[in-house]
Protein backbone atom coordinates (compact mmCIF):
# COMPACT_ATOMS: atom_id res chain seq x y z
CA UNK A 1 0.00 0.00 0.00
CA UNK A 2 1.03 3.59 -0.63
CA UNK A 3 2.30 5.33 2.54
CA UNK A 4 0.06 7.77 4.43
CA UNK A 5 0.94 11.43 3.86
CA UNK A 6 0.03 14.43 5.98
CA UNK A 7 0.40 17.95 4.57
CA UNK A 8 0.83 21.01 6.77
CA UNK A 9 -0.05 24.15 4.83
CA UNK A 10 -2.74 24.27 2.13
CA UNK A 11 -1.41 26.96 -0.17
CA UNK A 12 -0.60 26.49 -3.84
CA UNK A 13 2.18 23.93 -3.29
CA UNK A 14 0.64 22.03 -0.38
CA UNK A 15 -2.75 21.66 -2.04
CA UNK A 16 -1.15 20.70 -5.36
CA UNK A 17 0.83 17.97 -3.59
CA UNK A 18 -2.35 16.76 -1.90
CA UNK A 19 -4.26 16.67 -5.20
CA UNK A 20 -1.41 14.92 -7.02
CA UNK A 21 -0.81 12.24 -4.37
CA UNK A 22 -4.55 11.66 -3.88
CA UNK A 23 -4.82 11.05 -7.62
CA UNK A 24 -1.97 8.53 -7.32
CA UNK A 25 -3.82 6.56 -4.64
CA UNK A 26 -2.04 7.85 -1.52
CA UNK A 27 -3.96 8.34 1.72
CA UNK A 28 -3.65 12.11 2.17
CA UNK A 29 -4.66 14.40 5.03
CA UNK A 30 -4.24 18.17 5.28
CA UNK A 31 -4.16 20.96 7.83
CA UNK A 32 -3.73 24.74 7.79
CA UNK A 33 -3.98 27.46 10.42
CA UNK A 34 -6.49 29.09 8.06
CA UNK A 35 -9.62 26.92 8.07
CA UNK A 36 -10.80 28.59 4.84
CA UNK A 37 -7.72 27.18 3.09
CA UNK A 38 -8.69 23.67 4.18
CA UNK A 39 -12.22 24.21 2.88
CA UNK A 40 -10.90 25.50 -0.46
CA UNK A 41 -8.51 22.55 -0.73
CA UNK A 42 -11.37 20.11 -0.19
CA UNK A 43 -13.41 21.95 -2.81
CA UNK A 44 -10.57 21.43 -5.30
CA UNK A 45 -11.32 17.70 -5.33
CA UNK A 46 -9.91 16.16 -2.15
CA UNK A 47 -12.11 13.70 -0.23
CA UNK A 48 -13.74 14.91 2.97
CA UNK A 49 -11.61 12.39 4.88
CA UNK A 50 -8.57 14.49 3.95
CA UNK A 51 -9.52 16.90 6.75
CA UNK A 52 -9.10 14.15 9.39
CA UNK A 53 -5.51 13.89 10.61
CA UNK A 54 -3.52 10.67 10.48
CA UNK A 55 -2.31 9.87 13.98
CA UNK A 56 0.97 8.48 12.69
CA UNK A 57 1.53 9.48 9.06
CA UNK A 58 4.56 7.92 7.44
CA UNK A 59 5.43 11.12 5.60
CA UNK A 60 4.74 14.76 6.53
CA UNK A 61 5.09 17.60 4.01
CA UNK A 62 5.66 21.02 5.54
CA UNK A 63 4.39 23.62 3.05
CA UNK A 64 4.49 26.88 5.01
CA UNK A 65 6.33 30.18 4.42
CA UNK A 66 10.10 29.98 5.11
CA UNK A 67 9.83 32.15 8.23
CA UNK A 68 7.55 29.53 9.81
CA UNK A 69 9.23 26.42 8.42
CA UNK A 70 11.78 25.68 11.16
CA UNK A 71 9.24 26.08 13.97
CA UNK A 72 6.72 23.90 12.12
CA UNK A 73 9.33 21.21 11.43
CA UNK A 74 10.49 21.21 15.06
CA UNK A 75 6.88 20.75 16.18
CA UNK A 76 6.27 18.01 13.61
CA UNK A 77 9.37 16.19 14.84
CA UNK A 78 7.86 16.03 18.31
CA UNK A 79 4.30 15.28 17.18
CA UNK A 80 4.69 12.68 14.44
CA UNK A 81 6.76 9.79 15.78
CA UNK A 82 9.08 8.37 13.14
CA UNK A 83 7.61 10.21 10.14
CA UNK A 84 9.84 11.46 7.34
CA UNK A 85 9.59 15.27 7.29
CA UNK A 86 9.82 16.97 3.88
CA UNK A 87 10.19 20.75 3.70
CA UNK A 88 9.24 22.35 0.36
CA UNK A 89 10.79 25.77 1.16
CA UNK A 90 12.87 27.40 -1.55
CA UNK A 91 15.65 28.26 0.94
CA UNK A 92 17.65 25.89 3.12
CA UNK A 93 20.50 27.30 5.22
CA UNK A 94 18.49 29.87 7.18
CA UNK A 95 15.88 27.22 8.04
CA UNK A 96 18.39 24.53 9.00
CA UNK A 97 20.07 26.98 11.38
CA UNK A 98 16.89 27.03 13.50
CA UNK A 99 16.38 23.25 13.72
CA UNK A 100 16.18 21.45 17.03
CA UNK A 101 19.58 19.66 17.27
CA UNK A 102 17.80 16.34 17.79
CA UNK A 103 15.87 16.86 14.55
CA UNK A 104 19.09 17.47 12.63
CA UNK A 105 20.71 14.36 14.12
CA UNK A 106 17.70 12.17 13.40
CA UNK A 107 18.12 12.20 9.62
CA UNK A 108 14.31 12.40 9.43
CA UNK A 109 14.13 15.81 7.77
CA UNK A 110 15.14 16.87 4.29
CA UNK A 111 14.49 19.65 1.87
CA UNK A 112 12.22 18.71 -1.04
CA UNK A 113 11.97 21.89 -3.08
CA UNK A 114 9.83 21.62 -6.23
CA UNK A 115 11.01 23.88 -9.06
CA UNK A 116 7.41 24.64 -9.95
CA UNK A 117 4.83 27.26 -9.14
CA UNK A 118 2.46 29.83 -10.54
CA UNK A 119 2.21 33.62 -10.44
CA UNK A 120 -0.96 33.25 -8.35
CA UNK A 121 -1.05 31.86 -4.82
CA UNK A 122 -3.47 30.03 -2.56
CA UNK A 123 -5.29 26.69 -2.67
CA UNK A 124 -7.61 27.89 -5.43
CA UNK A 125 -4.62 28.04 -7.80
CA UNK A 126 -3.55 24.43 -7.06
CA UNK A 127 -3.27 21.82 -9.81
CA UNK A 128 -2.78 18.07 -9.61
CA UNK A 129 -0.41 18.24 -12.60
CA UNK A 130 1.70 21.12 -11.26
CA UNK A 131 4.74 18.85 -10.81
CA UNK A 132 4.59 16.97 -14.11
CA UNK A 133 8.06 16.97 -15.70
CA UNK A 134 9.36 19.28 -12.96
CA UNK A 135 12.58 18.95 -10.98
CA UNK A 136 12.57 18.60 -7.20
CA UNK A 137 15.78 19.45 -5.34
CA UNK A 138 16.42 17.12 -2.40
CA UNK A 139 18.84 18.22 0.32
CA UNK A 140 20.07 16.37 3.43
CA UNK A 141 18.38 13.27 4.80
CA UNK A 142 19.44 9.64 5.07
CA UNK A 143 19.69 7.25 2.13
CA UNK A 144 16.33 5.79 3.14
CA UNK A 145 14.79 9.27 3.23
CA UNK A 146 16.17 10.02 -0.22
CA UNK A 147 14.62 6.80 -1.53
CA UNK A 148 11.21 7.57 0.01
CA UNK A 149 11.19 11.14 -1.29
CA UNK A 150 12.28 10.09 -4.76
CA UNK A 151 9.39 7.62 -4.95
CA UNK A 152 6.91 10.36 -4.02
CA UNK A 153 8.34 12.80 -6.56
CA UNK A 154 8.34 10.19 -9.31
CA UNK A 155 4.72 9.30 -8.59
CA UNK A 156 3.83 12.98 -9.00
CA UNK A 157 5.49 13.00 -12.42
CA UNK A 158 8.66 14.80 -11.38
CA UNK A 159 12.36 14.02 -11.28
CA UNK A 160 14.99 14.45 -8.58
CA UNK A 161 18.26 16.34 -8.28
CA UNK A 162 20.24 16.14 -5.03
CA UNK A 163 22.26 19.11 -3.75
CA UNK A 164 23.78 20.24 -0.49
CA UNK A 165 22.12 23.25 1.20
CA UNK A 166 24.86 25.73 0.22
CA UNK A 167 24.70 24.78 -3.45
CA UNK A 168 20.90 24.84 -3.42
CA UNK A 169 20.69 28.37 -2.02
CA UNK A 170 23.34 29.67 -4.41
CA UNK A 171 21.57 28.12 -7.40
CA UNK A 172 18.04 29.32 -6.61
CA UNK A 173 19.31 32.86 -5.95
CA UNK A 174 20.45 33.01 -9.58
CA UNK A 175 17.73 31.06 -11.37
CA UNK A 176 14.67 32.01 -9.30
CA UNK A 177 15.04 34.69 -6.66
CA UNK A 178 16.91 37.38 -8.61
CA UNK A 179 14.65 36.96 -11.67
CA UNK A 180 11.68 37.64 -9.37
CA UNK A 181 13.25 40.87 -8.10
CA UNK A 182 14.34 42.03 -11.56
CA UNK A 183 10.87 41.34 -12.96
CA UNK A 184 9.20 43.19 -10.08
CA UNK A 185 11.60 46.13 -10.33
CA UNK A 186 10.86 46.51 -14.04
CA UNK A 187 7.10 46.21 -13.54
CA UNK A 188 7.28 48.86 -10.80
CA UNK A 189 8.45 51.36 -13.43
CA UNK A 190 5.06 51.07 -15.09
CA UNK A 191 3.31 52.78 -12.17
CA UNK A 192 4.30 56.23 -13.44
CA UNK A 193 4.16 55.40 -17.16
CA UNK A 194 1.82 57.27 -19.50
CA UNK A 195 -1.18 55.23 -20.58
CA UNK A 196 -0.27 55.97 -24.19
CA UNK A 197 3.10 54.27 -23.63
CA UNK A 198 1.50 51.19 -22.13
CA UNK A 199 -1.00 51.00 -24.99
CA UNK A 200 1.76 50.00 -27.41
CA UNK A 201 3.40 47.41 -25.15
CA UNK A 202 3.86 43.93 -26.56
CA UNK A 203 5.07 40.46 -25.73
CA UNK A 204 8.60 41.57 -24.82
CA UNK A 205 7.42 43.51 -21.80
CA UNK A 206 4.81 40.89 -20.92
CA UNK A 207 7.46 38.14 -20.91
CA UNK A 208 9.83 40.20 -18.76
CA UNK A 209 7.25 41.01 -16.07
CA UNK A 210 5.23 37.78 -16.08
CA UNK A 211 6.32 36.73 -12.59
CA UNK A 212 5.85 40.23 -11.14
CA UNK A 213 2.33 39.16 -10.16
CA UNK A 214 3.69 36.92 -7.38
CA UNK A 215 2.58 37.17 -3.74
CA UNK A 216 4.63 39.99 -2.07
CA UNK A 217 4.29 38.59 1.46
CA UNK A 218 5.41 35.09 0.53
CA UNK A 219 8.25 36.36 -1.61
CA UNK A 220 9.37 38.77 1.10
CA UNK A 221 9.79 35.69 3.30
CA UNK A 222 11.69 33.77 0.63
CA UNK A 223 14.03 36.62 -0.27
CA UNK A 224 14.87 37.41 3.34
CA UNK A 225 15.70 33.75 3.93
CA UNK A 226 18.29 33.75 1.15
CA UNK A 227 19.42 37.36 1.45
CA UNK A 228 23.19 36.85 1.27
CA UNK A 229 23.17 34.78 -1.92
CA UNK A 230 20.59 37.02 -3.60
CA UNK A 231 22.51 40.17 -2.71
CA UNK A 232 25.67 38.72 -4.27
CA UNK A 233 23.96 38.13 -7.62
CA UNK A 234 22.09 41.44 -7.52
CA UNK A 235 25.35 43.33 -7.07
CA UNK A 236 26.71 41.73 -10.25
CA UNK A 237 23.55 42.58 -12.17
CA UNK A 238 23.63 46.14 -10.80
CA UNK A 239 27.23 46.60 -11.96
CA UNK A 240 26.32 45.32 -15.42
CA UNK A 241 23.37 47.71 -15.65
CA UNK A 242 25.41 50.67 -14.39
CA UNK A 243 28.09 50.00 -17.00
CA UNK A 244 25.44 49.73 -19.70
CA UNK A 245 23.96 53.05 -18.63
CA UNK A 246 27.36 54.68 -18.90
CA UNK A 247 27.99 53.03 -22.27
CA UNK A 248 24.73 54.45 -23.61
CA UNK A 249 25.61 57.94 -22.41
CA UNK A 250 29.07 57.75 -24.00
CA UNK A 251 27.86 55.97 -27.17
CA UNK A 252 30.12 52.99 -26.45
CA UNK A 253 28.43 50.56 -28.82
CA UNK A 254 31.15 47.94 -28.34
CA UNK A 255 30.37 47.71 -24.61
CA UNK A 256 26.62 47.48 -25.26
CA UNK A 257 27.01 44.70 -27.80
CA UNK A 258 29.33 42.86 -25.42
CA UNK A 259 26.47 42.46 -22.93
CA UNK A 260 24.03 41.48 -25.67
CA UNK A 261 26.42 38.77 -26.92
CA UNK A 262 27.05 37.54 -23.39
CA UNK A 263 23.27 37.34 -22.97
CA UNK A 264 23.00 35.24 -26.13
CA UNK A 265 25.64 32.86 -24.83
CA UNK A 266 24.18 32.69 -21.33
CA UNK A 267 20.72 31.87 -22.66
CA UNK A 268 22.15 28.95 -24.60
CA UNK A 269 23.52 27.44 -21.38
CA UNK A 270 20.02 26.68 -20.08
CA UNK A 271 19.39 22.94 -20.59
CA UNK A 272 16.99 22.03 -23.36
CA UNK A 273 13.95 19.81 -23.30
CA UNK A 274 13.90 17.11 -20.59
CA UNK A 275 17.24 18.36 -19.21
CA UNK A 276 19.19 17.44 -22.33
CA UNK A 277 21.68 19.65 -24.14
CA UNK A 278 20.45 22.98 -25.43
CA UNK A 279 18.21 22.68 -28.47
CA UNK A 280 18.08 25.46 -31.05
CA UNK A 281 14.51 26.43 -31.87
CA UNK A 282 12.93 28.71 -34.43
CA UNK A 283 9.37 29.99 -34.47
CA UNK A 284 6.98 29.80 -37.38
CA UNK A 285 4.52 32.65 -36.98
CA UNK A 286 0.91 32.14 -38.02
CA UNK A 287 -1.93 34.67 -37.98
CA UNK A 288 -5.26 33.21 -36.88
CA UNK A 289 -8.67 34.68 -36.14
CA UNK A 290 -9.76 35.18 -32.52
CA UNK A 291 -12.67 32.76 -32.58
CA UNK A 292 -13.50 29.31 -31.17
CA UNK A 293 -11.81 26.43 -32.95
CA UNK A 294 -9.14 28.48 -34.74
CA UNK A 295 -6.31 27.30 -32.49
CA UNK A 296 -7.49 23.67 -32.59
CA UNK A 297 -7.56 23.83 -36.40
CA UNK A 298 -3.99 25.12 -36.46
CA UNK A 299 -2.75 22.38 -34.11
CA UNK A 300 -4.52 19.79 -36.23
CA UNK A 301 -2.71 21.15 -39.27
CA UNK A 302 0.65 20.89 -37.50
CA UNK A 303 -0.17 17.33 -36.42
CA UNK A 304 -0.90 16.29 -39.99
CA UNK A 305 2.67 17.29 -40.88
CA UNK A 306 4.05 14.92 -38.19
CA UNK A 307 6.05 17.75 -36.62
CA UNK A 308 6.30 17.99 -32.82
CA UNK A 309 5.90 21.46 -31.29
CA UNK A 310 8.43 22.35 -28.60
CA UNK A 311 6.63 25.49 -27.41
CA UNK A 312 3.70 27.74 -28.32
CA UNK A 313 3.14 31.44 -27.62
CA UNK A 314 0.31 33.73 -28.61
CA UNK A 315 0.58 37.46 -29.27
CA UNK A 316 -2.71 39.31 -29.53
CA UNK A 317 -2.98 41.96 -32.22
CA UNK A 318 -3.98 45.33 -30.74
CA UNK A 319 -7.44 46.44 -31.86
CA UNK A 320 -7.96 43.47 -34.17
CA UNK A 321 -9.91 40.18 -33.77
CA UNK A 322 -6.82 38.10 -34.48
CA UNK A 323 -3.53 36.95 -33.02
CA UNK A 324 -0.09 35.72 -33.99
CA UNK A 325 0.69 32.18 -32.86
CA UNK A 326 4.42 31.47 -32.58
CA UNK A 327 5.07 27.76 -33.10
CA UNK A 328 8.53 26.73 -31.86
CA UNK A 329 10.25 23.76 -33.49
CA UNK A 330 13.88 22.68 -33.96
CA UNK A 331 15.60 24.90 -36.52
CA UNK A 332 15.90 22.05 -39.04
CA UNK A 333 12.11 21.58 -39.07
CA UNK A 334 10.94 25.20 -39.30
CA UNK A 335 11.07 25.46 -43.10
CA UNK A 336 9.02 22.27 -43.54
CA UNK A 337 6.45 23.52 -41.01
CA UNK A 338 6.20 26.92 -42.68
CA UNK A 339 5.79 25.42 -46.15
CA UNK A 340 3.36 22.72 -44.98
CA UNK A 341 1.07 25.21 -43.25
CA UNK A 342 1.08 27.51 -46.26
CA UNK A 343 0.00 24.61 -48.46
CA UNK A 344 -2.93 24.03 -46.08
CA UNK A 345 -4.02 27.66 -46.48
CA UNK A 346 -2.73 29.08 -43.19
CA UNK A 347 -1.50 32.68 -43.12
CA UNK A 348 2.13 32.23 -42.08
CA UNK A 349 4.16 35.33 -41.29
CA UNK A 350 7.75 34.13 -41.58
CA UNK A 351 10.22 32.51 -39.20
CA UNK A 352 12.27 33.87 -36.32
Amino acid sequence: MAPSVHIIGCGLIGTSIALSLNKCGYSVTIEDINSDHVTQALDMGLPETAAVKHLRPEIVFVCVPPSAAALTLNDAFRNYGDSLLLDVSSVRKSIIAEFDPQLTQSGRVMGAHPMAGREIAGPGAARADLFQDRIWVLTQGSAESQEQATKLVTDMGGSVVTMNPDDHDRAVALISHVPQLVSSALAAQLLDADKSDLAISGSGLADAIRIAGSDPQLWGDILQGNAAEISRVLRKVSIELAELSMALETHDRKRIESTLRAGNEGKLRIPGKHGTGQNRFESVNVKISDQPGALAELFSGVGSLNINLEDVRIEHVMGAPSGIVKLYVPVNQSEALDRGLQEQGFDTRGRQ
